[in-house]
């Protein structure tokens, strides 16, 4: 079970296994040696994955899953996701993680309330300090409409979610949803994803808090003059500074042909989206997609993604913001040499510090068969990108994913997704950076007696501290019910 893939990665690549967005604030990439170089040993330090305490008996209608986890500090998280109740409806659940220990899951405050079509779930969290978090997702009005909430904690207790502000209004085709949320400071947060129009038409929407109020959600600005075919969407949401953040998407320049925008804030204004910089001599006539982004700080971002070449190849991208600039988007370093079957994409992005970032992301060998790649940035230069160690030997499938990767610091990151094994059974693997080495790809420890019945794959990470991680994903256990879990590194 995993959260749904993005409209525009599921036309744009086809076959491919696409990343899922989950709240790119704090809990992206991470970084740092010039490149991705295996540690001769490594001490993981991973706790085996349990079941989220609770989440069994509020899942009456047999299924579950963990797709979204944001930490304040090492051990103070909260994580969420979606259940089946007896309905069969399903519902959005939260729980907190206090000095290390989870707190039993709950049923958002407020969404039974909107939640009159039974279409709920807990896409993206934010936690900027101890304490104070917000939480986004979708719902189904009694109306049929797919709507978005937002619910806010403050001091440790939870508000009820309400709808966005405006977006039903908006979202008059009654089928729109949400892709990230991120948070600067508390009551300081930003969230966007898309909505369909009265002509039918998908458009990219932002909403920001500011000192605890939520205004309006707005179509982003200057979307419309770059969404001429109809169908634009913010992916992904970074903040690192009040006033000031980074979102970026893909929007449909004519029919069948999209292309990668981003959008920045700036001391509270929003600026206009843009199409990246060399963008159109990377796909040509082709499609391009920004799928993930990082900020170490107020207008210090990276973001990446999949275009489309001139021979019809799908290739992974990047692109860096400076100081508010953006610079020539470019193909990943070492990624041409990996990249035999013309499918690869940036999937993972976290940048701690400036010139410091991971990332992470997905490409196919000769024989067609998916594996995943590591590349860093460090001290502003890019290493080539790298086959994650150990990987191919762990999973032996045709085909992997890295859904999540977070940095606490330069050179201190851990990864995690999929891979399938050679019984076509897809399972979760982390991989971890100490001190800029990435050490061997290992299985979720407890993954495979948690989820012994089909598939499980990490969804999201989130590492606050060196050495201290906390995870979240899916799996089947052996009542073929969907899990959700989490796993702590400490």
């Amino acid at each position: 079970m995993r959260v749904h893939l993005t409209r525009l990665s599921r036309s744009l690549a086809g076959t491919a296994v696409i990343a899922l967005l989950t709240g790119l604030c704090a809990a992206s990439v991470g970084p740092a040696a010039a490149s991705a170089r295996p540690a001769a040993t490594a001490r993981s330090g991973w706790v085996s994955a349990k079941t989220i305490p609770h989440l069994n008996a509020l899942a009456v209608g047999g299924d579950a899953t963990a797709s979204a986890v944001d930490c304040s500090s090492a051990g103070n998280c909260v994580a969420g996701g979606f259940y089946i109740d007896s309905a069969p409806h399903d519902q959005a659940w939260l729980a907190v993680q206090h000095d290390g220990k989870w707190g039993n899951a709950f049923e958002v405050p407020g969404t039974a309330s909107l939640n009159g079509g039974g279409d709920a779930s807990v896409v993206s969290v934010s936690c900027p300090s101890a304490g104070n978090c917000a939480a986004t997702g979708g719902y189904e009005a009694s109306s049929g409409a797919l709507d978005v909430w937002v619910a806010s904690q403050r001091h440790g207790r939870w508000a009820k979610a309400t709808a966005v502000r405006n977006y039903p209004s908006l979202n008059v085709g009654h089928d729109g949803e949400v892709e990230a949320i991120s948070c600067s400071a508390a009551g300081d947060c930003t969230l966007g994803g898309d909505y369909l129009d009265v002509n039918d038409h998908f458009q990219a929407f932002l909403a920001t808090e500011k000192g605890g109020r939520w205004a309006k959600a707005e179509q982003v600005p200057g979307i419309g003059s770059l969404n001429a075919g109809g169908h634009s969407n913010v992916e992904a949401v970074s903040c690192r500074q009040v006033g000031y953040c980074t979102a970026a998407g893909s929007t449909q320049r004519s029919a069948g042909v999209y292309t990668a925008f981003v959008i920045s804030e700036s001391k509270g204004k929003w600026g206009k989206a843009a199409r990246l910089p060399n963008m159109q001599n990377l796909n040509k006539d082709g499609s391009a997609d920004a799928s993930e982004v990082s900020c170490s700080s107020a207008g210090n971002c990276v973001t990446g993604g999949i275009y489309k070449d001139s021979n019809g190849y799908y290739q992974a991208y990047l692109d860096v913001q400076k100081s508010g600039k953006w610079s020539n988007a470019f193909e990943v370093p070492g990624t041409a040499g990996l990249n035999k079957g013309h499918n690869a994409q940036v999937t993972a992005i976290s940048c701690p510090t400036g010139g410091n970032c991971s990332v992470g992301g997905y490409y196919t060998n000769s024989s067609g068969h998916g594996e995943l790649f590591l590349v860093n940035r460090s001290n502003g230069s890019w290493g080539r990108a790298n086959e994650i160690p150990g990987l191919a030997a762990l999973t032996m499938g045709s085909t992997a994913q890295i859904y999540s990767i977070s940095c606490s610091s330069a050179g201190n990151c851990s990864g995690g997704g999929y891979g399938e094994t050679s019984s076509f059974r897809e399972i979760a693997f982390v991989v971890t950076e100490s001190g800029g080495h990435w050490g061997s790809a290992q299985l979720v420890p407890g993954i495979t007696s948690l989820s012994s019945a089909g598939d499980s794959g990490l969804n999201q990470i989130s590492c606050r501290t060196a050495g201290r991680c906390t995870a979240v994903g899916y799996g089947d256990n052996s009542s073929h019910h969907g899990i959700g879990w989490a796993a702590t590194r400490t």
